[in-house]
Protein backbone atom coordinates (compact mmCIF):
# COMPACT_ATOMS: atom_id res chain seq x y z
CA UNK A 1 0.00 0.00 0.00
CA UNK A 2 1.40 3.43 -0.71
CA UNK A 3 2.26 5.25 2.31
CA UNK A 4 -0.16 8.20 1.06
CA UNK A 5 -3.31 6.13 1.77
CA UNK A 6 -4.64 5.22 5.08
CA UNK A 7 -6.04 1.84 5.45
CA UNK A 8 -10.25 1.69 5.81
CA UNK A 9 -9.17 -1.82 7.28
CA UNK A 10 -10.85 -3.46 4.88
CA UNK A 11 -9.29 -4.80 1.08
CA UNK A 12 -12.14 -3.94 -1.15
CA UNK A 13 -12.36 -0.80 -0.05
CA UNK A 14 -8.94 0.41 -0.01
CA UNK A 15 -8.70 -1.63 -4.08
CA UNK A 16 -12.13 0.92 -4.59
CA UNK A 17 -9.93 4.06 -3.07
CA UNK A 18 -6.58 3.12 -5.03
CA UNK A 19 -5.20 2.24 -1.60
CA UNK A 20 -7.10 3.63 0.61
CA UNK A 21 -8.09 7.14 2.10
CA UNK A 22 -5.45 10.10 0.92
CA UNK A 23 -3.33 10.98 4.16
CA UNK A 24 -4.02 13.89 5.89
CA UNK A 25 -7.21 14.53 4.11
CA UNK A 26 -10.87 15.00 5.50
CA UNK A 27 -13.39 12.40 4.74
CA UNK A 28 -17.39 12.86 4.74
CA UNK A 29 -18.97 9.65 5.89
CA UNK A 30 -22.98 9.71 5.59
CA UNK A 31 -25.90 7.76 6.57
CA UNK A 32 -28.73 7.05 8.36
CA UNK A 33 -29.09 5.83 12.14
CA UNK A 34 -27.91 1.86 12.27
CA UNK A 35 -25.90 2.65 8.76
CA UNK A 36 -22.74 1.62 10.33
CA UNK A 37 -21.03 4.98 10.79
CA UNK A 38 -19.59 4.64 13.85
CA UNK A 39 -18.55 1.23 12.94
CA UNK A 40 -16.53 2.24 10.09
CA UNK A 41 -15.03 4.80 11.70
CA UNK A 42 -13.71 2.59 14.55
CA UNK A 43 -12.78 -0.11 11.98
CA UNK A 44 -10.78 2.96 10.50
CA UNK A 45 -8.93 3.61 13.76
CA UNK A 46 -8.18 0.41 14.22
CA UNK A 47 -6.74 -0.27 10.89
CA UNK A 48 -4.21 2.41 11.96
CA UNK A 49 -3.57 1.34 14.98
CA UNK A 50 -2.16 -1.93 13.88
CA UNK A 51 -0.20 -0.07 11.16
CA UNK A 52 1.22 1.86 14.14
CA UNK A 53 -0.66 5.54 14.11
CA UNK A 54 -2.11 7.38 17.16
CA UNK A 55 -6.09 7.62 16.94
CA UNK A 56 -8.72 9.97 18.46
CA UNK A 57 -12.10 9.19 18.20
CA UNK A 58 -14.28 12.00 19.46
CA UNK A 59 -18.35 11.27 19.93
CA UNK A 60 -21.02 14.07 20.77
CA UNK A 61 -24.18 11.20 21.00
CA UNK A 62 -22.91 8.65 23.11
CA UNK A 63 -20.80 8.85 26.22
CA UNK A 64 -17.03 6.71 26.19
CA UNK A 65 -18.88 3.83 28.36
CA UNK A 66 -21.78 3.24 25.93
CA UNK A 67 -19.07 3.37 23.06
CA UNK A 68 -17.10 0.71 24.51
CA UNK A 69 -21.01 -0.95 24.72
CA UNK A 70 -21.34 -0.47 21.22
CA UNK A 71 -18.28 -2.19 20.11
CA UNK A 72 -17.76 -4.77 22.46
CA UNK A 73 -19.43 -7.02 19.96
CA UNK A 74 -15.91 -6.05 17.53
CA UNK A 75 -12.54 -7.36 17.68
CA UNK A 76 -11.92 -3.34 18.43
CA UNK A 77 -8.95 -2.98 20.77
CA UNK A 78 -10.33 -0.34 22.70
CA UNK A 79 -7.81 -0.36 25.38
CA UNK A 80 -4.68 -0.10 22.89
CA UNK A 81 -2.42 2.31 24.28
CA UNK A 82 -2.21 5.01 20.93
CA UNK A 83 -6.38 4.96 21.05
CA UNK A 84 -8.16 8.12 22.94
CA UNK A 85 -11.62 8.85 23.45
CA UNK A 86 -13.09 11.94 23.89
CA UNK A 87 -16.47 12.88 24.28
CA UNK A 88 -18.48 16.79 23.71
CA UNK A 89 -21.53 17.48 24.50
CA UNK A 90 -23.47 20.93 24.55
CA UNK A 91 -25.76 21.17 28.26
CA UNK A 92 -27.16 24.52 29.97
CA UNK A 93 -24.65 25.76 32.69
CA UNK A 94 -22.96 28.57 33.58
CA UNK A 95 -19.43 30.25 32.60
CA UNK A 96 -16.87 32.72 33.84
CA UNK A 97 -18.26 35.12 31.31
CA UNK A 98 -22.21 34.39 31.42
CA UNK A 99 -22.26 36.26 34.78
CA UNK A 100 -24.31 33.64 36.83
CA UNK A 101 -26.96 33.56 33.76
CA UNK A 102 -27.49 29.46 32.06
CA UNK A 103 -26.06 29.14 29.20
CA UNK A 104 -24.83 26.56 26.68
CA UNK A 105 -21.37 25.27 28.24
CA UNK A 106 -18.93 22.28 26.51
CA UNK A 107 -19.06 19.36 28.59
CA UNK A 108 -18.08 15.97 28.75
CA UNK A 109 -20.58 13.10 28.14
CA UNK A 110 -19.72 11.68 30.79
CA UNK A 111 -20.85 14.04 32.86
CA UNK A 112 -19.41 17.35 34.20
CA UNK A 113 -17.34 19.88 32.69
CA UNK A 114 -14.40 19.43 30.25
CA UNK A 115 -11.98 20.91 32.57
CA UNK A 116 -11.60 21.45 36.36
CA UNK A 117 -10.89 25.27 36.70
CA UNK A 118 -14.51 26.34 34.95
CA UNK A 119 -17.30 25.54 32.60
CA UNK A 120 -16.41 26.96 29.17
CA UNK A 121 -18.92 28.56 26.78
CA UNK A 122 -19.93 25.73 23.75
CA UNK A 123 -18.19 28.07 21.19
CA UNK A 124 -16.20 26.92 18.32
CA UNK A 125 -12.58 28.29 19.67
CA UNK A 126 -12.99 26.42 23.29
CA UNK A 127 -14.13 23.27 21.47
CA UNK A 128 -11.19 23.16 19.26
CA UNK A 129 -8.85 24.78 22.33
CA UNK A 130 -10.66 21.05 24.22
CA UNK A 131 -9.34 18.96 21.26
CA UNK A 132 -6.03 20.29 20.46
CA UNK A 133 -4.75 18.50 24.18
CA UNK A 134 -5.27 15.74 22.06
CA UNK A 135 -2.55 16.34 19.21
CA UNK A 136 -1.05 15.13 17.15
CA UNK A 137 -2.62 12.41 16.14
CA UNK A 138 -2.46 10.25 12.75
CA UNK A 139 -6.39 9.75 12.50
CA UNK A 140 -9.34 11.10 13.55
CA UNK A 141 -13.05 9.78 13.79
CA UNK A 142 -15.47 13.38 14.46
CA UNK A 143 -18.56 11.29 15.34
CA UNK A 144 -20.96 13.12 14.69
CA UNK A 145 -20.93 16.52 13.25
CA UNK A 146 -24.89 16.24 14.26
CA UNK A 147 -23.79 17.49 17.89
CA UNK A 148 -22.18 20.60 16.47
CA UNK A 149 -25.75 22.08 15.54
CA UNK A 150 -25.43 24.68 19.04
CA UNK A 151 -22.44 26.43 17.56
CA UNK A 152 -24.54 27.85 14.25
CA UNK A 153 -26.59 30.38 14.30
CA UNK A 154 -26.97 29.62 10.45
CA UNK A 155 -25.56 27.86 7.41
CA UNK A 156 -22.39 30.17 6.89
CA UNK A 157 -21.74 29.84 11.12
CA UNK A 158 -21.67 26.66 10.44
CA UNK A 159 -20.01 26.33 7.72
CA UNK A 160 -17.27 28.23 9.53
CA UNK A 161 -16.77 26.20 12.39
CA UNK A 162 -16.86 23.09 10.16
CA UNK A 163 -13.82 24.85 8.06
CA UNK A 164 -12.05 25.39 10.96
CA UNK A 165 -12.37 21.85 12.77
CA UNK A 166 -11.57 20.59 9.13
CA UNK A 167 -7.71 22.90 9.13
CA UNK A 168 -7.63 22.10 12.79
CA UNK A 169 -6.96 18.11 12.20
CA UNK A 170 -5.46 18.28 9.10
CA UNK A 171 -2.77 21.40 9.89
CA UNK A 172 -2.22 20.93 13.38
CA UNK A 173 -2.88 17.39 14.34
CA UNK A 174 -1.60 15.89 10.85
CA UNK A 175 -4.19 13.86 10.94
CA UNK A 176 -6.19 11.90 8.51
CA UNK A 177 -9.96 12.51 9.52
CA UNK A 178 -13.65 11.17 9.03
CA UNK A 179 -16.25 12.74 9.48
CA UNK A 180 -19.87 11.38 9.97
CA UNK A 181 -22.99 12.85 9.41
CA UNK A 182 -26.46 11.23 9.49
CA UNK A 183 -27.53 13.83 7.02
CA UNK A 184 -26.81 14.69 3.27
CA UNK A 185 -24.57 17.49 4.72
CA UNK A 186 -23.67 19.72 2.38
CA UNK A 187 -21.17 22.30 3.93
CA UNK A 188 -18.99 18.84 4.83
CA UNK A 189 -19.61 17.21 1.17
CA UNK A 190 -18.15 20.14 -0.46
CA UNK A 191 -15.58 21.12 2.06
CA UNK A 192 -14.35 17.46 2.61
CA UNK A 193 -11.65 15.94 0.42
CA UNK A 194 -14.26 12.97 -0.52
CA UNK A 195 -17.63 11.37 0.17
CA UNK A 196 -18.55 7.86 1.18
CA UNK A 197 -22.04 7.17 1.97
CA UNK A 198 -23.65 4.03 3.82
CA UNK A 199 -26.95 3.57 3.69
CA UNK A 200 -30.05 0.55 3.60
CA UNK A 201 -31.77 -0.78 0.66
CA UNK A 202 -34.35 -2.97 0.28
CA UNK A 203 -33.38 -5.88 -2.57
CA UNK A 204 -35.86 -8.43 -3.13
CA UNK A 205 -38.14 -7.38 0.08
CA UNK A 206 -34.54 -8.08 2.17
CA UNK A 207 -32.86 -5.02 4.03
CA UNK A 208 -29.33 -4.54 2.89
CA UNK A 209 -26.39 -2.26 3.34
CA UNK A 210 -24.95 -1.10 0.97
CA UNK A 211 -21.67 1.96 0.17
CA UNK A 212 -21.01 4.12 -2.41
CA UNK A 213 -17.54 6.41 -2.80
CA UNK A 214 -19.17 9.39 -4.28
CA UNK A 215 -15.98 11.91 -4.28
CA UNK A 216 -12.22 11.09 -3.59
CA UNK A 217 -10.38 13.97 -4.31
CA UNK A 218 -7.38 12.99 -6.98
CA UNK A 219 -8.15 9.35 -6.30
CA UNK A 220 -9.61 7.28 -9.86
CA UNK A 221 -12.15 5.80 -7.17
CA UNK A 222 -14.18 2.73 -7.84
CA UNK A 223 -17.67 4.25 -8.75
CA UNK A 224 -19.74 1.23 -8.28
CA UNK A 225 -22.31 0.13 -5.11
CA UNK A 226 -21.18 -2.42 -3.17
CA UNK A 227 -22.44 -4.12 -0.18
CA UNK A 228 -21.40 -4.29 3.45
CA UNK A 229 -21.87 -6.95 6.00
CA UNK A 230 -20.99 -6.58 9.48
CA UNK A 231 -18.33 -8.92 11.28
CA UNK A 232 -15.56 -9.19 14.07
CA UNK A 233 -13.57 -6.86 12.40
CA UNK A 234 -15.84 -4.32 10.93
CA UNK A 235 -17.76 -3.23 7.19
CA UNK A 236 -16.61 -6.16 4.74
CA UNK A 237 -17.79 -5.12 1.51
CA UNK A 238 -18.03 -6.88 -1.27
CA UNK A 239 -18.28 -8.64 -3.68
CA UNK A 240 -14.38 -8.64 -4.05
CA UNK A 241 -14.96 -9.84 -7.36
CA UNK A 242 -17.57 -9.71 -10.20
CA UNK A 243 -16.39 -12.42 -12.19
CA UNK A 244 -15.62 -16.24 -12.13
CA UNK A 245 -11.82 -16.50 -10.72
CA UNK A 246 -9.55 -17.96 -13.77
CA UNK A 247 -9.80 -21.66 -11.75
CA UNK A 248 -13.41 -21.97 -13.30
CA UNK A 249 -13.29 -20.36 -16.26
CA UNK A 250 -13.55 -22.69 -19.73
CA UNK A 251 -14.01 -20.06 -22.37
CA UNK A 252 -11.82 -18.20 -24.82
CA UNK A 253 -12.00 -15.55 -26.73
CA UNK A 254 -11.28 -13.30 -29.38
CA UNK A 255 -10.16 -9.30 -29.66
CA UNK A 256 -12.13 -7.06 -31.52
CA UNK A 257 -9.40 -4.50 -32.49
CA UNK A 258 -10.61 -2.01 -30.47
CA UNK A 259 -8.30 -2.14 -26.93
CA UNK A 260 -10.55 -0.33 -24.25
CA UNK A 261 -13.64 -2.96 -25.09
CA UNK A 262 -10.82 -5.68 -25.82
CA UNK A 263 -9.60 -4.66 -22.50
CA UNK A 264 -13.40 -3.94 -20.68
CA UNK A 265 -14.17 -7.79 -22.17
CA UNK A 266 -10.84 -9.50 -20.24
CA UNK A 267 -9.40 -9.63 -23.52
CA UNK A 268 -12.34 -10.03 -26.16
CA UNK A 269 -15.56 -11.15 -26.91
CA UNK A 270 -16.17 -15.11 -25.47
CA UNK A 271 -15.91 -18.10 -28.33
CA UNK A 272 -17.72 -21.19 -28.27
CA UNK A 273 -21.01 -19.31 -26.86
CA UNK A 274 -23.48 -16.48 -27.94
CA UNK A 275 -22.58 -12.80 -26.88
CA UNK A 276 -25.40 -10.14 -26.68
CA UNK A 277 -24.95 -6.88 -27.76
CA UNK A 278 -27.69 -4.79 -26.54
CA UNK A 279 -28.65 -1.57 -27.46
CA UNK A 280 -30.88 1.33 -26.97
CA UNK A 281 -31.59 2.11 -30.45
CA UNK A 282 -29.91 5.62 -30.24
CA UNK A 283 -26.54 4.73 -30.43
CA UNK A 284 -24.43 4.39 -33.74
CA UNK A 285 -23.18 0.92 -34.06
CA UNK A 286 -21.33 1.25 -37.84
CA UNK A 287 -18.02 1.64 -36.10
CA UNK A 288 -18.60 -1.18 -34.16
CA UNK A 289 -19.88 -3.59 -36.56
CA UNK A 290 -17.13 -2.63 -39.15
CA UNK A 291 -14.55 -3.32 -36.28
CA UNK A 292 -16.09 -6.93 -35.91
CA UNK A 293 -16.30 -8.04 -39.05
CA UNK A 294 -12.64 -6.61 -40.25
CA UNK A 295 -11.46 -8.21 -37.21
CA UNK A 296 -12.83 -11.53 -38.24
CA UNK A 297 -11.70 -11.47 -41.67
CA UNK A 298 -8.23 -10.39 -40.73
CA UNK A 299 -8.24 -13.88 -38.88
CA UNK A 300 -9.10 -15.63 -42.34
CA UNK A 301 -12.77 -16.58 -40.71
CA UNK A 302 -15.97 -16.98 -42.50
CA UNK A 303 -18.13 -14.08 -41.68
CA UNK A 304 -22.22 -14.70 -41.72
CA UNK A 305 -24.28 -11.82 -41.15
CA UNK A 306 -28.08 -11.26 -40.67
CA UNK A 307 -28.24 -7.46 -40.83
CA UNK A 308 -29.22 -4.90 -39.08
CA UNK A 309 -30.15 -1.45 -40.56
CA UNK A 310 -26.65 -0.31 -40.03
CA UNK A 311 -25.87 -3.85 -41.61
CA UNK A 312 -27.13 -2.96 -45.29
CA UNK A 313 -25.44 -3.42 -48.24
CA UNK A 314 -23.99 -0.23 -49.21
CA UNK A 315 -22.95 1.17 -45.51
CA UNK A 316 -20.94 -2.48 -45.50
CA UNK A 317 -19.13 -2.17 -48.78
CA UNK A 318 -18.14 1.47 -47.60
CA UNK A 319 -17.31 0.47 -44.28
CA UNK A 320 -14.76 -2.79 -45.65
CA UNK A 321 -13.48 -0.42 -48.45
CA UNK A 322 -12.06 1.82 -46.25
CA UNK A 323 -10.72 -1.27 -44.60
CA UNK A 324 -9.16 -3.13 -47.67
CA UNK A 325 -11.45 -5.30 -48.41
CA UNK A 326 -13.90 -5.85 -51.32
CA UNK A 327 -17.53 -7.25 -50.74
CA UNK A 328 -18.07 -8.71 -54.26
CA UNK A 329 -15.10 -10.59 -53.60
CA UNK A 330 -15.89 -11.68 -50.29
CA UNK A 331 -19.48 -12.85 -51.26
CA UNK A 332 -17.78 -15.02 -54.33
CA UNK A 333 -15.58 -16.40 -52.19
CA UNK A 334 -17.91 -17.31 -49.53
CA UNK A 335 -15.79 -15.78 -46.96
CA UNK A 336 -18.97 -13.03 -46.44
CA UNK A 337 -22.75 -14.78 -46.30
CA UNK A 338 -25.52 -12.57 -45.85
CA UNK A 339 -28.81 -14.09 -44.46
CA UNK A 340 -31.08 -11.33 -45.55
CA UNK A 341 -34.39 -11.18 -43.23
CA UNK A 342 -34.62 -7.45 -43.85
CA UNK A 343 -34.44 -6.93 -47.86
CA UNK A 344 -31.38 -4.28 -47.57
CA UNK A 345 -29.19 -6.77 -49.89
CA UNK A 346 -29.01 -7.73 -53.46
CA UNK A 347 -30.80 -11.03 -53.67
CA UNK A 348 -29.32 -11.72 -56.90
CA UNK A 349 -25.43 -11.72 -55.72
CA UNK A 350 -23.64 -14.69 -55.33
CA UNK A 351 -23.30 -15.28 -51.12
CA UNK A 352 -27.16 -13.62 -50.36
CA UNK A 353 -29.34 -15.88 -49.64
CA UNK A 354 -32.87 -15.54 -48.82
CA UNK A 355 -34.00 -17.34 -45.26
CA UNK A 356 -37.71 -18.12 -45.97
CA UNK A 357 -40.83 -17.60 -44.27
CA UNK A 358 -40.23 -20.67 -41.87
CA UNK A 359 -38.14 -21.09 -39.02
CA UNK A 360 -37.08 -24.62 -40.29
CA UNK A 361 -35.82 -23.03 -43.58
CA UNK A 362 -33.45 -20.68 -41.86
CA UNK A 363 -32.39 -23.10 -39.52
CA UNK A 364 -31.56 -25.00 -42.72
CA UNK A 365 -29.96 -22.39 -44.25
CA UNK A 366 -27.76 -21.51 -41.26
CA UNK A 367 -26.74 -25.13 -41.20
CA UNK A 368 -25.75 -25.74 -44.57
CA UNK A 369 -23.85 -21.97 -44.59
CA UNK A 370 -22.19 -23.96 -41.58
CA UNK A 371 -21.27 -26.99 -42.98
CA UNK A 372 -20.24 -25.33 -45.95
CA UNK A 373 -17.21 -23.46 -44.99
CA UNK A 374 -13.48 -25.30 -43.60
CA UNK A 375 -12.73 -22.18 -41.89
CA UNK A 376 -13.85 -21.34 -37.96
CA UNK A 377 -17.11 -18.65 -38.37
CA UNK A 378 -18.43 -15.42 -37.08
CA UNK A 379 -22.36 -14.31 -37.08
CA UNK A 380 -23.70 -11.48 -36.36
CA UNK A 381 -27.21 -12.23 -36.06
CA UNK A 382 -29.94 -9.11 -35.55
CA UNK A 383 -32.35 -10.56 -33.51
CA UNK A 384 -34.76 -8.18 -33.66
CA UNK A 385 -35.21 -9.11 -37.36
CA UNK A 386 -35.55 -12.45 -36.66
CA UNK A 387 -37.87 -12.29 -33.47
CA UNK A 388 -40.18 -9.74 -35.92
CA UNK A 389 -40.52 -12.32 -39.19
CA UNK A 390 -40.49 -15.58 -37.01
CA UNK A 391 -41.84 -15.10 -33.46
CA UNK A 392 -41.00 -15.56 -30.22
CA UNK A 393 -40.70 -19.40 -29.88
CA UNK A 394 -38.90 -19.24 -33.58
CA UNK A 395 -36.03 -16.56 -32.20
CA UNK A 396 -36.10 -19.24 -29.50
CA UNK A 397 -35.20 -22.05 -31.50
CA UNK A 398 -33.01 -20.70 -34.05
CA UNK A 399 -30.83 -19.38 -31.02
CA UNK A 400 -30.63 -22.91 -29.49
CA UNK A 401 -30.02 -24.40 -33.08
CA UNK A 402 -27.13 -22.02 -33.00
CA UNK A 403 -25.88 -22.51 -29.82
CA UNK A 404 -26.40 -26.30 -29.55
CA UNK A 405 -24.96 -27.59 -32.92
CA UNK A 406 -23.75 -24.65 -35.34
CA UNK A 407 -21.32 -23.06 -32.80
CA UNK A 408 -18.20 -24.63 -32.40
CA UNK A 409 -15.49 -23.56 -29.35
CA UNK A 410 -13.63 -21.43 -31.99
CA UNK A 411 -16.58 -19.90 -33.75
CA UNK A 412 -18.35 -16.54 -33.10
CA UNK A 413 -21.82 -15.34 -32.37
CA UNK A 414 -22.87 -11.90 -31.51
CA UNK A 415 -26.64 -11.08 -31.30
CA UNK A 416 -27.64 -7.46 -31.70
CA UNK A 417 -31.23 -6.47 -29.79
CA UNK A 418 -32.70 -3.50 -28.68
CA UNK A 419 -35.15 -4.81 -25.64
CA UNK A 420 -37.78 -1.65 -26.79
CA UNK A 421 -38.74 -3.32 -29.97
CA UNK A 422 -39.05 -6.92 -28.76
CA UNK A 423 -41.52 -8.87 -26.59
CA UNK A 424 -40.03 -8.96 -22.83
CA UNK A 425 -40.15 -12.50 -22.69
CA UNK A 426 -37.71 -12.60 -25.47
CA UNK A 427 -35.26 -10.12 -24.25
CA UNK A 428 -35.05 -11.94 -21.15
CA UNK A 429 -34.48 -14.98 -23.14
CA UNK A 430 -31.19 -13.34 -25.03
CA UNK A 431 -29.67 -12.27 -21.81
CA UNK A 432 -30.27 -15.38 -19.99
CA UNK A 433 -28.86 -17.98 -22.51
CA UNK A 434 -25.99 -15.18 -24.00
CA UNK A 435 -22.15 -15.99 -22.15
CA UNK A 436 -21.19 -12.58 -22.48
CA UNK A 437 -23.64 -9.42 -22.28
CA UNK A 438 -22.34 -5.91 -23.67
CA UNK A 439 -24.67 -2.64 -23.38
CA UNK A 440 -24.38 0.41 -25.40
CA UNK A 441 -26.26 3.27 -25.16
CA UNK A 442 -26.60 7.24 -25.83
CA UNK A 443 -28.20 10.04 -23.05
CA UNK A 444 -29.79 13.25 -24.16
CA UNK A 445 -26.33 15.08 -23.75
CA UNK A 446 -25.38 12.65 -26.37
CA UNK A 447 -22.80 11.11 -24.69
CA UNK A 448 -22.48 7.02 -25.51
CA UNK A 449 -21.13 4.73 -22.80
CA UNK A 450 -20.90 0.79 -23.27
CA UNK A 451 -21.06 -1.68 -20.55
CA UNK A 452 -20.22 -4.76 -19.73
CA UNK A 453 -23.08 -6.22 -17.77
CA UNK A 454 -22.44 -9.99 -17.90
CA UNK A 455 -19.41 -11.75 -18.88
CA UNK A 456 -17.27 -14.88 -17.25
CA UNK A 457 -13.84 -12.30 -17.15
CA UNK A 458 -13.26 -8.96 -17.43
CA UNK A 459 -14.65 -6.16 -15.48
CA UNK A 460 -18.29 -6.53 -15.08
CA UNK A 461 -20.48 -3.99 -14.27
CA UNK A 462 -17.80 -1.49 -15.35
CA UNK A 463 -19.06 1.24 -17.61
CA UNK A 464 -16.42 2.93 -20.45
CA UNK A 465 -17.24 6.18 -22.70
CA UNK A 466 -17.32 5.75 -26.57
CA UNK A 467 -16.05 8.15 -28.67
CA UNK A 468 -15.51 7.96 -32.54
CA UNK A 469 -12.13 9.14 -34.07
CA UNK A 470 -11.13 9.59 -37.75
CA UNK A 471 -8.54 6.57 -37.67
CA UNK A 472 -9.31 2.95 -37.89
CA UNK A 473 -11.22 1.32 -36.32
CA UNK A 474 -12.80 4.79 -35.88
CA UNK A 475 -14.18 3.71 -32.25
CA UNK A 476 -12.31 4.49 -28.99
CA UNK A 477 -13.57 2.92 -25.84
CA UNK A 478 -11.99 4.26 -22.69
CA UNK A 479 -9.59 1.36 -21.37
CA UNK A 480 -11.37 0.17 -17.54
CA UNK A 481 -9.16 0.21 -14.60
CA UNK A 482 -6.39 -1.65 -14.42
CA UNK A 483 -6.52 -2.98 -10.89
CA UNK A 484 -10.31 -4.53 -11.85
CA UNK A 485 -8.52 -6.52 -14.03
CA UNK A 486 -9.76 -10.52 -14.22
CA UNK A 487 -13.00 -9.48 -12.37
CA UNK A 488 -11.39 -8.27 -9.13
CA UNK A 489 -13.66 -5.25 -7.88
Amino acid sequence: MSPSSASTGDETLDKMLRGGVPTNRSVLVSGGPGAGKSTFGMQFLQAGLDAGDRALYISTEQTIAELRDSFAAFSFDVDHDDLVFASIHAAPGQTVESGGEQTLTLQSLGGGSTTNAFTPPFTTEYVIDYLREYAPRDRVVFDSVTGLAPLSDGEEDRRRTLLDLIREFTDEFGATTLFTSENDDGVLRYATHGVVELRRETVASDLRHVLEIHKMRGVDHDRRTVEVEFTLDGLRAAPARRSQPPAVKTHSHQPVGIDGLDALAGGGLVTGAGVLLRHDGRANLTALFAALITSALDREQAVTVVPTIALRQERVEQTLAERGYDVDDLLASGRLRVVDIIGGWDGAAPGVYDPGESTASLVDLLTDLDGGSDRTTYTIVNDDAVAHRYGRSGARRVRYEQEGSLLGPDDSLVVVGNPDVVADEVAAFRQDVAEQVVETRVQDDGLQYLTLRKSPCGFVGTTSLVEYVAEPPYLRVQEPPEDRRDGAL
